[in-house]
């Protein structure tokens, strides 16, 4: 009785094996066509959304078509692929981008808004000159001939001297807070080891390091007053504090020109 009992059993536990194992393989296949499908969906989604067009507004300075190659998709790729976030870091590595913006639009579209730099300075490095913004980076070389009026720094290299660049970038904003720059021809800053130097219309005027604002302001309220007296200046010294040194090309005049110069500076 017992042996009969027990091959009932092993029937049986055999017959639920089998039925397991078919439960099983039928999950697995289920499994595998989900995901077959799965994967066939999105290149499915992939051929039905390629980009197509790149559109670009903000730019005024860089040519579209920078912007464009820099996206790198042509037809044949998704826009349901495309990975802003890579985009935006592509696209922030072109100097002239200060800021940018992105959007998919589907079915076909990018849409990219650009915030440009704004050229702060012009740079002259032996032969070659450049545009500079307000950052201390470098936007990219011009031809001197196409020049706008922007003062001019010469001689600092930026990539060995980035420090130099920036203080001319600071002295340039103390001219424009002043009104220095519109009612100038021509303003050249050079660095000397004493510090920052102007070419301003053809007159010299050693600025030395920091308080930008407070020396130029300080020659302003004299400059009048010294043109006053029509008389030739080889250069006017900023560097010391509360006093505006102004040396004469005539040395006959230089005692009583400092002695007015210094008593304005009390005023």
């Amino acid at each position: 009785m017992r042996s009969k009992s027990r091959k009932k059993k092993s029937a049986y536990w055999r017959g639920e094996k089998i039925v397991l194992f078919f439960k099983r393989g039928i999950l697995a296949l289920f499994i595998f066509i989900f995901i077959s499908l799965a994967v066939l969906g999105v290149k499915t989604l992939a051929r039905a959304f390629p980009v197509k067009n790149v559109q670009v507004s903000g730019n005024y300075h860089l040519e579209k078509q920078l912007i464009k190659e820099a996206v790198k998709n042509g037809s044949g790729n998704s826009l349901f692929k495309l990975s802003l976030e890579e985009l935006e870091t592509r696209l922030k590595k072109i100097a002239w981008i200060k800021k940018v913006s992105l959007r998919k639009q589907f079915p076909d579209t990018v849409m990219i808004h650009v915030e440009e730099a704004v050229p702060r300075a012009l740079l002259k490095v032996d032969k070659h000159m450049f545009l500079v913004e307000a950052g201390g980076s470098v936007l990219e070389e011009i031809e001197e001939k196409s020049i706008p009026f922007l003062p001019v720094i010469i001689g600092i290299n930026p990539k060995k001297d980035r420090g130099g660049i920036l203080e001319s970038l600071k002295l340039i904003d103390a001219l424009a807070e002043k009104d220095v720059l519109s009612q100038q021809e021509s303003i050249e800053i050079m660095l000397k080891p004493y510090g920052l130097v102007m070419n301003i219309d053809g007159e010299y005027v050693k600025i030395g390091f920091g308080n930008y604002s407070e020396k130029i302001g300080r020659w302003r309220e004299l400059e009048a007053e010294v043109r006053k007296k029509n008389i030739e200046i080889d250069y006017v010294d900023l560097r010391f504090e509360n006093e505006v040194v102004v040396k004469p090309l005539k040395k006959i005049k230089k005692a009583e020109l400092k002695k007015k110069v210094k008593q304005g500076s009390r005023r």
